[in-house]
């Protein structure tokens, strides 16, 4: 999937980083847990760090952003549906395998498998993620709740 006019260019690196990163030999790596999202850390550096995370039927994120990290994220298997809010209307775009993302700092959004199957998904930030704002959709805006800090929460 070709990035959009949208994407910011600054996360393109991003967005080439998981598409790089994106190894078959990741299918395995990550064992599904049957009901919750598991995830490890495959690499951090100075500037970005690289996730994997396993999604099983019917998981969801909830709507939050990544602090001060732009992100990118591609599907390796399954889908999942996005969820973002543009002050306008509730947006839902189903990403498959091959699919990438790239969004920058600020980004707000809900990420679901709304599937019946577990879904495998690598996501990169950067800088490397030291807080997570967490909001509540109310139908016309987000509100937001709190601020999660690497370490503590996650």
């Amino acid at each position: 999937m070709a990035h959009s006019l949208a994407t910011p260019p600054a996360v393109l690196p991003l967005l080439e980083l998981v598409r790089d990163a994106a190894d078959p030999e990741l299918l395995d790596l990550l064992d599904p847990h049957p009901a919750d999202r598991s995830w490890i850390r495959l690499l951090a550096t100075e500037d970005h760090e690289l996730w994997l995370i396993s999604w099983p039927a019917g998981a969801a994120t909830d709507w939050h952003d990544h602090g001060a990290s732009a992100g990118a994220f591609t599907v390796l298997r399954g889908t999942l549906t996005e969820h973002t809010f543009d002050g306008g209307g509730l947006q839902l775009v189903d990403h498959h395998v091959g699919d990438a993302k790239a969004f920058g700092a600020g980004y707000a959004h809900d990420v679901r498998n709304a599937s019946d199957h577990p879904t495998l998904s690598l996501h990169a930030y950067s800088p490397r993620l030291t807080t997570m704002t967490r909001f509540r959709f109310l139908g016309d805006r987000l509100e937001m709740l709190g601020v999660e800090r690497a370490g503590e929460e996650w």
